[in-house]
């Protein structure tokens, strides 16, 4: 079973709604940001650097949502439901799926 480390205020929402979409059972460890807005300590004993989003599967951790977003496509999601058929699909999912990694509004926002 795949367990996600939730935390609040955090791109983890992508991860449970790939999840939802490919009906894959997963459990939730909820992490709470601290005063100061950063991840808790022990989300560190999980991932070293203490970032969210994590998964764990089966003893593997996968961390930043791009990334896990892409492993559940290519591990679990036999029917496609995640990544277009076409061409030019593929070029707008590859999009959508970096530009919250990558958009500079994300450093605008901290």
């Amino acid at each position: 079973m795949l367990t996600g480390h939730y935390l609040n205020q955090s791109r983890s929402q992508r991860i449970l709604l790939a999840l939802e979409a490919l009906s894959l059972p997963y459990r939730i460890v909820p992490c709470q940001r601290e005063e100061n807005m950063l991840a808790p300590p022990a989300l560190k004993k999980v991932h070293l650097p203490g970032k969210s989003s994590v998964v764990e599967d089966d003893g593997a951790i996968f961390a930043e949502s791009g990334a896990i977003l892409e492993y559940l496509q290519e591990t679990y999601d036999a029917d496609g439901w995640l990544r277009p058929a076409s061409a030019a699909g593929r070029r707008e999912y590859r999009f959508w799926l970096r530009y919250a990694e990558e958009s500079p509004v994300s450093l605008l926002l901290m």
